[in-house]
């Protein structure tokens, strides 16, 4: 399959088995069942961004270069999320499907797929002995500060605690589609995804996320084994802090969930809240 190349850094020392390439990558993107991937918005390009998605007051920049972090400009806020593994990770190749990766020599590479609402940011775990712990370094207002919610989903806030952005509660996926043991963990202002792909005997490679929501609303995949009434709409709360919410995506779950293989569930920021099946 072709794809375009932004370019490609200077070959790094390591061993063969720890390189990630771009192909690699996007074979690896394919296996994963489509409900967990988002599709790339029209972007556009610059000197110094593979990608940029403007859409209304905000704005979304992928770096051509992993080292300067992905840059989201919403509603006279601004955050920059840095990248994890970055050791031997060359400069951004763009595929065919928009999204933004980069590849790597030591055994983990980072993928963008830029949105309109926000960005998802894969890791691609090539090897056994990558890393467990991957950390989103995120510079945001002064004051700012990351929470889990009950879900294990995170929220950024800013010094009032007003919602900046989101994700969705983490997930990975081995090659197989078998899922990963996977959990976000928080320091100061790092989000860290800790994927325990020690854990078992897993197929490699393995793709995991965070998707980063402006908090303009979201919308999340409940798989049918955590179709829960109070778990949704307890998560669907505190992302609105709405408690009205919660009775709205209560009444509604069983009606979307009557195929029995899990919900889409959709939110606002004006606190509109409705679910769909698959």
């Amino acid at each position: 399959m072709l794809m375009s190349v932004a370019s490609i850094a200077p070959a790094y020392a390591a061993d063969d088995t720890d390189n990630v390439s771009a192909a690699e990558v996007e074979n690896a993107l394919a296996d994963v069942s489509p409900h967990l991937l988002e599709e790339a918005a029209s972007a556009s390009a610059t000197a110094d961004a593979a990608a940029v998605v403007v859409t209304g007051e905000t704005a979304a920049s992928v770096p051509r270069d992993p080292a300067d972090g992905v840059d989201l400009n919403f509603d006279g806020s601004s955050l920059s999320i840095g990248l994890p593994a970055l050791d031997g990770t060359a400069t951004a190749v763009t595929l065919d499907s928009g999204a933004i990766t980069y590849p790597s020599r030591n055994g983990v590479a980072n993928t963008v797929v830029p949105l309109s609402d926000g960005v998802q940011m894969l890791t691609t775990v090539a090897s056994p002995d990558a890393s467990t712990s991957f950390s989103y370094p995120i510079e945001m207002p002064i004051g700012g500060s990351i929470a889990l919610a009950a879900d294990g989903s995170a929220i950024v806030t800013d010094a009032a605690g007003d919602p900046l952005v989101t994700t969705g509660a983490p997930w990975a996926v081995d090659a197989r589609g078998v899922a990963v043991p996977t959990h976000y963990e928080v320091a100061g202002t790092t989000l860290i995804q800790v994927v325990d792909h020690d854990a078992g005997e897993f197929s490699y490679p393995i793709v995991a996320d965070p998707k980063f929501t402006y908090w303009w609303g979201g919308k999340e995949w409940w798989p049918a084994s955590r179709v829960n009434v109070s778990l949704i709409a307890t998560a669907v709360a505190g992302y609105l802090g709405m408690p009205g919410a919660a009775l709205i995506v209560g009444s509604a779950i069983a009606l979307c969930n009557q195929a029995g293989r899990g919900i889409w569930v959709y939110w606002t920021w004006a606190g509109q809240v409705w679910c769909t099946g698959p």
